[in-house]
């Protein structure tokens, strides 16, 4: 899967009123049926794309410049069959980039002078995302979850490392470290560490190595801030990799037994009864705080004030409904909002903007039914200073 990071993000702010730039969301099917629907139905979002943009004034060749890359992807029968729940596009002159993402989107079309980002909250939202290292004497995977989903990470650039590094110094009787790969539709093996059931001192102190190494190594993969990490592995692994890791996210608990015999989905249900006690808290901890600091001047549930703090850094914590939507335009310089009632290409989604602002400045974002919020209106906030 392509991976949406905090990077990613502020890629696709920086074009933020340069021109017209293409939004486009669609659930999309995997395999054989796949490869047959999804081209024609991002054919046709594509023909109402470029109606819109022939409507606002482009002429053929400027419409051909921002769509281009993505007709381009219509006979790519491979491409197609190999797909995650939701695709997500996005295009302006001489940009694009594409996404292959666990979330089944409304199909829609967005043309506008910024990038909408909304139907991602939910990927992006603190509450909801963990990995899972699921480690055995066989294999080893990073798994990918939320609420509502887990996929498979492709391990593969760790691996070529691994045999760089330890290559030459692995035992005669050697395990595989195995990553799945949905994509190309196999497994790819590596030299992972020396075996048998028990563990002698030398295997202990040759895996406690390996796994500084691969711990490092995850972090790096892993690059959202303040996202957990799940241990799946057999008692007498886990012991040994959490002496070895300096991950500060790392949870206490643990899916106990061989997670080789385990689907992704069996890990995903074990790993959310781990999780969810941990969200809750989190979500009620954090509302607390809002709600012991208001009237402080630490919070706001004004837009007029929230908007301009999420571009200077000071939102730690965001509270939005992404349902609700406020059409406008935001002028940085003057740190002013010009409120208008419908969208137009040249305006935007304020709450939109507000959350991908807050999101590339390191701060939280949570995504809430209005039930959840802690305050009345559909957007507050606590400040870092």
């Amino acid at each position: 899967m392509e991976r949406l990071t905090q990077q990613e993000v502020s890629q696709l702010l920086e074009l933020r009123g340069k021109g017209l730039e293409v939004s486009l969301y669609m659930p999309t099917l995997r395999g054989r049926e796949g490869s047959r629907e999804n081209p024609i139905r991002f054919k046709n979002l594509l023909k109402k794309v470029d109606s819109e943009l022939e409507s606002n004034g482009l002429k053929y060749a400027q419409r051909q410049e921002i769509l281009e890359p993505a007709y381009n992807l219509i006979d790519e029968s491979f491409f197609w069959s190999s797909q995650s729940e939701g695709l997500a596009y996005f295009l302006s002159p001489g940009f694009s980039r594409l996404y292959r993402l666990p979330i089944k989107f409304e199909e829609r079309a967005i043309v506008k002078n910024s990038f909408y980002l909304k139907p991602l909250f939910y990927l992006l939202a603190a509450d909801r995302q963990f990995y899972v290292l699921a480690l055995s004497q066989k294999n080893a995977r990073l798994l990918r979850g939320t609420r509502g989903m887990v996929e498979e990470m492709d391990l593969g650039d760790i691996i070529d490392k691994f045999q760089e590094k330890f290559g030459g110094e692995l035992p005669e009787q050697s395990l595989q470290f195995h990553t799945r790969a949905p994509q190309i539709g196999g497994t790819r093996p590596a030299i992972f560490y020396g075996g048998g059931v028990e563990l002698d001192k030398i295997q202990r102190e040759k895996l406690r190595k390996y796994f500084r190494f691969i711990d490092e190594e995850l972090r790096q993969v892993m690059d959202e801030k303040n996202v957990p990490l799940v241990l799946a592995c057999v008692e007498e692994l886990a012991p040994l990799y959490r002496d070895a890791s300096n991950s500060p996210m790392l949870m206490e608990q643990q899916i106990k037994g061989n997670p080789d015999n385990m689907k992704a989905e069996e890990i995903h249900r074990q790993a959310m009864e781990i999780m969810e006690p941990y969200f809750k808290k989190q979500l009620d901890d954090v509302k607390k705080k809002y709600l012991d600091l208001k009237g402080t001047g630490k919070t706001s549930n004004n837009l007029r004030e929230i908007l301009p703090s999420s571009f200077q850094g000071r939102i730690n914590d965001l509270f939005v409904d992404p349902k609700v939507q406020q059409w406008g335009w935001y002028y940085q310089d003057l740190e002013d909002i010009n409120w208008q009632e419908e969208s137009l290409p040249e305006n935007e989604e304020l709450y939109d903007l507000v959350a991908t602002e807050t999101y590339v400045h390191n701060g939280n974002v949570y995504a809430l039914p209005p039930e959840d919020l802690p305050d009345s209106e559909p957007v507050s906030a606590v400040f870092r200073w």
